[in-house]
């Protein structure tokens, strides 16, 4: 026996742009919303940011606005109601009403609701939101970490503030994911990942600091999950009294348990090994005759 499948035919669905264009001779105009033509029905969306319109006018308030785009389903169920209409006198019947006018813009296709609601939204966030702003990094402010990035730069293997992993030099604030920032990460083949932690203050810090290391692992697991856990080598960069690095050592010792490579900063031995073994892995930036710094290590050695 066989049976039929059964297919939803997408619908067309046309749609017009809302425009506020205030009559004041500037020929000023801020798209706010759009209507959406259905059989026995007007859909009117409206922008999110409807406050935005102030800029504009400020004799338009919030609620004056949301008054006017309720009448336009007002108007075309009227004209519906007087009989049989194309949609080209539909959107007419909506041309203009004060300060809005209604600019035919498109039409888009969908074969159930919920692909008629990502329709929407997407024309909405094409055509009608403001663009977000840039979400800006948060590097962390340590002076362990600002002392990190000065040797680091006066190394010459600091990335500039516009330059990303394909430099081949370290890039502070790295953005693993939302909210999950590397304090420094190196591209030369592996993915170099570090993380600093300062605990060089009193009980209130180490606490803190505990917290912290909880942390950085958290960011070196996400970095292995993006980059590949055989192509990340991390290393967790800790600044403590003698006292203090005492009662973080269970939470440091899991973090190396985990892989992550130890560098002790207030050892003079570990400062100067981690330059040695950093400094290699980068590309030094030129300098203005187009040469190329090496890394003399004996002069950038800590005494």
């Amino acid at each position: 026996m066989r049976f039929a499948r059964a297919y939803l035919m997408p619908h067309s669905y046309k749609f017009a742009i809302v425009r506020l264009e205030p009559n004041d001779g500037r020929g000023e105009r801020l798209n706010l919303g759009i209507v959406v033509l259905r059989n026995d029905s007007l859909d009117v969306r409206v922008t999110r940011s409807l406050d935005r319109a102030r800029v504009l006018s400020a004799a338009l308030d919030k609620q004056v606005l949301v008054d006017l785009f309720s009448n336009f389903r007002d108007i075309d169920d009227r004209a519906r109601r007087e009989g049989p209409i194309t949609e080209e006198e539909r959107f007419g019947r909506l041309a203009r009403l004060g300060p809005l006018s209604v600019v035919k813009a498109g039409q888009f296709m969908a074969d159930s609701q919920q692909a008629y609601e990502s329709r929407i939204s997407t024309v909405l966030e094409r055509l009608i939101e403001p663009e977000p702003a840039p979400r800006k990094v948060r590097e962390k402010r340590t002076r362990l970490y600002s002392q990190v990035k000065r040797v680091l730069k006066d190394q010459r293997i600091l990335a500039r503030k516009e330059e990303g992993l394909d430099s081949h030099r370290f890039v502070a604030g790295y953005e693993l994911d939302d909210g999950l920032v590397a304090d420094l990460v190196l591209r030369n083949g592996a993915f170099h990942v570090f993380e600093t932690v300062d605990a060089s203050g009193d009980e209130a810090s180490f606490r803190k600091a505990v917290s912290e290391i909880a942390i950085s692992a958290l960011v070196i697991e996400r970095a292995k999950m993006r980059f590949g856990e055989k192509s990340t080598k991390a290393r967790l960069i800790y600044s403590t009294s003698a006292a203090l690095e005492k009662l973080a050592r269970p939470s440091l010792d899991a973090a190396a348990h985990q892989g992550i490579e130890l560098v002790n900063w207030a050892s003079l031995n570990d400062r100067n090994s981690f330059l040695i073994t950093v400094s290699p892995l980068a590309h030094p930036i030129e300098d203005g005759k187009g040469r190329q710094f090496a890394s003399i290590l004996q002069e950038k050695l800590f005494h």
